[in-house]
């Protein structure tokens, strides 16, 4: 019953995430400072992150991921410090 519980919590912690997101309440810049500390969120597949971004949806995200060179399974704890620059790049206004 204790991983159900942990499950329940995970997946709501997300996908708040993903609606402070998609309603521009964090940025993806906030989101990259979080994922160093917090083990739910860094967990989550950065395409997953870049989706949930206004304006951004599974063939913006695929096309940034190719251009940041960055694996379409890679999460955003194995984001590399030039990658998340890249994708800082990429992203302009919407990462700040």
């Amino acid at each position: 019953m204790a991983a159900s519980a942990k499950a329940v919590i995970v997946r709501t912690k997300r996908a708040a995430l993903r609606k402070q997101l998609k309603e521009s309440q964090i940025s993806f810049t906030e989101v990259l400072a979080v994922a160093i500390t917090d083990e739910i969120i860094s967990g989550m597949r950065v395409v997953t992150i870049l989706e949930s971004l206004p304006g951004i949806g599974k063939i913006k995200a695929a096309a940034l991921m190719e251009t940041c060179d960055i694996a379409h399974s890679r999460r955003m704890k194995g984001l590399g410090t030039t990658q998340s620059q890249k994708l800082r790049t990429a992203l302009n206004g919407r990462a700040s």
